[in-house]
């Protein structure tokens, strides 16, 4: 008697460990196709998105190549050939803001011209 009991209990157990997850779930599923991009409902805010996320990103790298450009003008010493290296890292770096920081203007303004002939 006390093994029926044992083996009905751990049967009621995986019954429920199974049971309960499918009846929470079953509430919350919904027909349809459903957005997995949320808040990005139109293009305009999707490019604007992704350009967010570039330049956050590329703001991350330039930080860290002009550390990088400093710790190379200090660790030059004077040496001509090492001060160019430095040099060059730093102009390519201030290069390359101005190119993220120019491709979020453009961005802007093609998001605002879309936005002006939708409406």
């Amino acid at each position: 008697m006390k093994n029926n009991i044992k083996t009905l209990q751990q049967k009621f157990i995986l019954l429920t460990y199974f049971l309960i997850p499918s009846v929470s779930f079953a509430a919350t599923q919904t027909t349809g196709i459903q957005n997995p991009l949320k808040g990005l409902n139109d293009i305009p805010s999707f490019v604007s998105s992704i350009l967010t996320d570039v330049t956050n990103v590329g703001g991350i790298v330039a930080i860290f190549a002009f550390i990088y450009a400093g710790y190379k003008f200090v660790a030059a010493r004077g040496n001509p050939t090492e001060l160019e290296s430095a040099r060059d890292i730093f102009i390519n770096t201030c290069i390359g803001v101005a190119v993220l920081l120019g491709a979020r203007l453009i961005a802007a303004i093609i998001v605002g011209t879309i936005s002006n002939l939708k409406s």
